[in-house]
């Protein structure tokens, strides 16, 4: 058997009747980190700091809700039917499409509310925060080794409970989104089509993480395929509209 990663139990740091872990001080760096980099981004387009302040709420709050509420229906249901109140509990699970179309929708109202002229400008102010932010949480995942795929020989592996070395997909996935990021903040410097960026972003990491649901074991599948699964399709669709959307549009000058 080749080379592999030991098992390593999550850290985590006790004090008192708290438990801290790892992975949620690296989602709270990773959410502050997304903050700073989403209103630099607004000042460097010009666009309004207290719109986008708002939008971050927006965004936050419907990804929370989102995250929680779609991971029970999807991954859960029939504790959705013998227990709803679990519903209201979003602290207890959490799952990164659901996450998605929070925000999205979050995103969406807040602009048809406040009446926002040029969403699409601001849309990518997170296509260009949101990899990097990823990255870190997704560090997070793989230091709790909480993704567990299937068994292999893949010198990233890492040994699980079972004695056996399996893909350790939150690794896999901070890799490639640590190498996304890096490529789209190129991509962020030079004048792009309102919508470009956030279009990039969704249909390069879209494909990836199709792939590697792949690998998921013991994970809800319908018709064969993840529920994360579709919403990659969702994201590959929703990214090449964006990008083909604005082909005509003329590229906005930098400031």
């Amino acid at each position: 058997m080749g080379a592999s990663l030991p098992y390593l139990p999550p850290p985590k740091l006790v004090v008192g009747s708290v438990t801290l872990h790892l992975f949620g001080f690296l989602v709270g760096i990773a959410g502050a980190i997304a903050w700073q980099l989403v209103m630099r981004r607004a000042r460097e387009r010009s666009l309004s700091e207290r719109t986008m302040r708002w939008l971050l709420v927006w965004v936050v709050v419907g990804g929370f809700v989102g995250g929680h509420v779609l991971d029970l229906l999807m991954y859960e249901p029939r504790v959705v039917i013998t227990d709803p109140a679990r519903m209201l509990r979003i602290w207890e699970t959490l799952g990164s499409f659901g996450g998605f179309a929070g925000a999205a929708i979050g995103a969406l109202a807040y602009f048809h509310i406040a009446k926002v002229e040029n969403p699409l400008d601001y849309a990518d102010a997170f296509g260009f925060a949101f990899p990097v932010s990823w990255t870190l949480g997704r560090v997070g995942c793989a230091l709790a080794y909480d993704h567990v795929g299937r068994p292999t020989s893949f010198f990233l592996g890492q040994r699980w409970l079972d004695g056996r070395v399996h893909h350790n997909l939150g690794l896999e996935e901070a890799l490639f989104t640590a190498v996304l990021a890096t490529a789209l903040i190129a991509f962020g410097r030079k004048p792009r089509r309102p919508g470009a960026q956030v279009g990039a972003m969704l249909l390069a990491y879209a494909p990836f993480r199709f792939l590697l649901d792949e690998l998921r074991i013991e994970d809800a599948r319908y018709l064969g395929r993840t529920p994360a699964q579709y919403g990659a399709i969702a994201l590959a669709l929703a990214g090449a509209a964006l990008l083909l959307r604005r082909v005509r549009v003329p590229a906005r000058a930098t400031s």
